[in-house]
């Protein structure tokens, strides 16, 4: 049907009103310090940890299980790389491990750091901010560990600001199937077929891929399938923009604050899609 001159004048006059509407800014991923941060402190100490949460920062971090059965924080499986020491945590106990210092590579200041126990980080944090919680059981296997680690969050008061990762995806579903009000991410440095199915089979909520391996359309079907994605490890602010264009909900970086302060000086332009 043919419009008329008012009807014609009319619809030209709203999209000329809509075209003028500021778009709605979306929300911005929230920030993750990896390993606390490591750009200002040494990577899994309280001192990297207690700078996110002086600012604001969720954490994310790995664990691994000692000789004498507790909860250690540490990236690698052998403590050479980030210790004054040597030798795999699974053959050493909490004392010859606490006699290392895990700040002095760093510089003289943090020389007195020491590798945390998962429960001095948890009292740290306190429930201020979001926990992601790595385990570590590749190529070490810690048996127990999933009940160690469920044991130990049974206490804290913010279970709701604890997010459990990993690699290795069956001790994932397990922990789903203990106690399933846990958020669960399972890492991943590739793209499943069906991500929302795929997360389901999990118990997962959230996908964390690695960022170099993931477009904008895997974002979107994981929105879709309701699936949260945060991404890791993003240092440029290349990445921060990229990511914050294709929606991610969280971005796992080793500069928290230079992330932060990217987001929000460009809020406006990265929000939009």
């Amino acid at each position: 049907m043919r419009k008329s001159g008012w009807q014609a004048a009319l619809l030209a006059a709203i999209v000329w009103i809509v075209a003028l509407l500021p778009v709605a800014a979306q929300s911005q991923p929230a920030v993750f310090g990896h390993r606390g941060g490591r750009k200002w402190a040494p990577e899994n100490t309280l001192a990297s940890f207690g700078r996110c949460v002086e600012k604001g920062y969720g954490i994310e971090l790995d664990i691994h299980k000692c000789k004498s059965g507790e909860l250690i924080v540490c990236h690698d499986e052998n403590v050479a790389r980030t210790t004054d020491g040597s030798g795999m945590i699974k053959d050493m106990t909490l004392q010859e491990l606490r006699a290392l210092s895990a700040g002095k590579w760093f510089g003289p200041r943090f020389a007195g750091e020491k590798l945390p126990l998962l429960s001095e980080v948890l009292a740290l944090v306190d429930g201020k901010v979001p926990i992601m919680i790595e385990i570590k059981n590749a190529p070490v296997k810690y048996p127990g560990i999933d009940d160690d680690l469920l044991k130990m969050l049974d206490g804290y008061k913010a279970k709701d600001k604890i997010i459990i990762i990993s690699f290795d995806h069956q001790i994932l579903h397990r922990i789903h199937e203990k106690a399933p009000d846990y958020k669960i991410g399972f890492l991943d440095a590739g793209i499943p077929y069906d991500i929302g199915v795929y997360a389901k089979g999990v118990g997962a909520a959230a996908w964390h891929p690695d960022f170099e391996g993931i477009r904008s359309d895997n974002v979107a079907e994981a929105h879709k399938a309701g699936v949260l994605v945060n991404a890791w490890t993003m240092n440029k602010e290349s990445e921060w923009k990229s990511g914050a264009n294709m929606g991610l909900d969280g971005i796992v970086t080793d500069d928290p604050e230079g992330c932060s302060d990217y987001l929000k000086a460009h809020a406006p332009a990265t929000a939009a899609k």
